[in-house]
């Protein structure tokens, strides 16, 4: 039985977006760097043939290059290891890119640019033909699979590439019906940073995604994916969990809560202390918030230093104030005069159906009250 890992975006060297303090910032660049160290950890575990890397391994404007040095001797590690490396948007081939300065081990083949380029070998008494391409520039709006297919079908087919699954992109986009005309058993991807498999007209297609969260948006877990063939061509891919850290979401409602103490403390509710110690998080705080409640965001953050390892502050509340003595006739205040004219304005967009017309009014409506009341206008992603 073939045993493959299959693995994409690592992006060493990538400037984090975390809110991370100084330490932390260290502590999760290296972690995203090892990644590739625990990676071929696994290879080892699993006694795998192949190592499949789709692009973007590093950052070409901030890798350093020791790193990649150290990358050539940990694959030197694993000589019986066949690995195949197509480069990506962010590590591609320029005549200054570190994949040049490096002396790569006799069991690392690297894809270049200038054309599809194909590597025959035998493992565990299977044949197979790995195809490959790596890009050459940060951009690549041309669709290179275009007519592509497989010289030998009775072999057992991987094309690697860092692509994108889409008719029209900027970042090499590959259309369905290439894959379906290609002959292809397993086309291993890299670009999309959420782990997802799926069956092509007869083709195993999969985005492992990043090993590592590298933002906010890397929500849900993170790893590679261990791919299994048989010699009658019988292919199962599944997913294997690696990242060191996850990142993960909560809503916290503020509505009812009267003291900044309690805000804490419902913050504070989210999951275990381990869980919050250990993971990557983005805090929605929801509902009705107490007006007379001074709510310092980036205090509170620094404030939960030592009880998240790393903490995003979403404000989606509003504040909790009382309409009703603004909209009465004979309130003729700055405040009332601008709540009635929104009101107004909000109620003509409602007979219209314009519901994007109702949210932006209300919008500007809590703007301009935390204006005029607090001297400040706290933005938010949404108004419940």
């Amino acid at each position: 039985m073939l045993k493959i890992v299959h693995t994409a975006d690592v992006h060493a060297g990538r400037p984090l977006s975390f809110e991370l303090e100084e330490e932390r910032r260290y502590i999760r660049r290296r972690e995203v760097e090892t990644a590739l160290w625990r990676i071929v950890d696994f290879v080892k575990e699993e006694n795998a043939q192949v190592l499949l890397i789709a692009g973007d391994m590093f950052e070409h404007l901030y890798a350093r290059p020791s790193w990649v040095k150290d990358v050539a001797l940990l694959f030197s590690t694993v000589p019986e290891t066949r690995i195949f490396i197509s480069s990506g948007n962010h590590d591609p081939l320029l005549p200054d890119s570190l994949y040049h300065g490096v002396d790569w081990p006799e069991n690392v083949t690297i894809f270049d640019s200038a054309s599809i380029g194909r590597v025959s070998f035998e493992a565990k008494r299977i044949e197979v033909d790995v195809y490959g391409l790596g890009w050459g520039a940060f951009v690549q709006r041309t669709s290179l699979l275009r007519g592509f297919k497989v010289k030998r079908p009775d072999r057992f087919n991987i094309v690697l590439l860092h692509a994108d699954l889409a008719d029209q992109s900027v970042y090499l986009p590959v259309k369905q019906g290439d894959i379906a005309d290609s002959g292809a058993n397993y086309f291993a991807l890299g670009h999309i940073h959420v782990p997802m498999a799926r069956n092509i007209a007869g083709t195993t297609v999969v985005y492992p995604g990043c090993p590592e969260p590298l933002d906010f948006g890397d929500e849900g877990q993170r790893g590679v994916y261990l791919v299994t063939c048989t010699g009658d061509s019988g292919i199962s891919a599944e997913f294997v969990p690696m990242a060191l850290r996850t990142v993960r979401a909560a809503r916290v409602d503020l509505t009812g809560l009267d003291t900044g103490e309690q805000v804490r403390n419902a913050i504070l509710s989210v999951d275990s202390p381990e869980a919050r110690k250990r993971d990557i998080w983005k805090v929605a705080l929801t509902g009705r918030l107490n007006p007379e409640i001074g709510l310092d965001l980036v205090g509170l953050r620094h404030e939960f230093a030592g009880e998240f390892f790393s903490l995003r502050l979403e404000p989606e509340f509003v504040m909790d104030y009382d309409l009703e003595p603004l909209i009465a006739p004979e309130n003729q205040s700055l405040e009332a005069r601008f709540v009635k004219s929104l009101m107004e304005l909000r109620r003509r967009s409602e007979q219209e159906g314009d519901t994007q017309a109702v949210d932006t009014i209300v919008r500007a409506m809590y703007y301009g009250l935390d204006a005029l009341r607090l001297g400040e206008i706290i933005t938010r992603r949404r108004l419940d």
